[in-house]
């Protein structure tokens, strides 16, 4: 029975991929690093900025450290936050759904920029759980976030819905043991979505039968 849903954050709630991108881009080129395309940025979606910070330092010969390199990037994508939007559906669906569900927040973004996205879109207040790519060890597609998102909330993971839009994401949450219903936007289309229990067009097709056709079928059971 689903007792908690929890959301992916970047390209699942709101559209933050191309500020991402141009974050990056801005720091890469600031640190004497060659052109960061977005095709080269798209190849990175889903997975984390410890992913992209390292790749950059070597191969742009960037003379800082991983974290110093993030950190920078940081700054500069916190300054874009104002120009941060909902996708449709989502602030409806969570409104809906927080007086029934336990709601919480799982993303491979660092923990103050979660915070602030969430506080300018007035949706902080409904989360009871909040865990960010800091507070972890091992990122998506590893099932690490998901588990102790899980725990925070003090639910099993077999009792929780994640939406994700990314292959890594929807990975993570199947292998957690949860529901999973993907949410694919025009930068992850092309993903593999197979180990999702459902994938739709937006939040606008979610709804009360959604979770009850969910529970039914008992979709989150992987085969071993």
């Amino acid at each position: 029975m689903i007792k908690a849903i929890i959301f992916d954050l970047d390209g699942t709630l709101v559209n933050t991929e191309p500020l991402h991108f141009r974050a990056w881009r801005d720091t890469i080129i600031n640190n004497g690093g060659k052109e960061f395309t977005f095709d080269l940025f798209i190849t990175y979606v889903g997975t984390s900025n410890e992913k992209i910070a390292g790749d950059a330092v070597r191969s742009h010969n960037i003379a800082k450290t991983i974290e110093e390199l993030i950190k920078e990037k940081q700054q500069r994508y916190m300054q874009m936050i104002p120009e941060i939007q909902l996708f449709e559906g989502a602030k409806e669906i969570i409104s809906d759904f927080h007086s029934q569900y336990k709601l919480a927040v799982a993303s491979s973004s660092h923990t103050p920029e979660i915070y602030a996205i969430l506080k300018r879109h007035n949706i902080f207040d409904k989360m009871s759980a909040i865990y960010g790519a800091d507070m972890i060890t091992h990122k998506k597609p590893n099932p690490e976030i998901y588990l102790k998102t899980a725990a925070a909330l003090q639910v099993d993971p077999t009792d929780c819905l994640a939406f994700e839009d990314s292959n890594p994401g929807i990975t993570a949450a199947r292998a957690a043991g949860m529901y999973g219903i993907a949410i694919p936007n025009e930068l992850t289309r092309h993903h593999d979505f197979s180990p999702a229990s459902l994938i739709l067009q937006s939040f606008n097709e979610v709804d009360q039968q959604t979770i009850e056709h969910l529970e039914a079928t008992d979709l989150h059971k992987l085969p071993a």
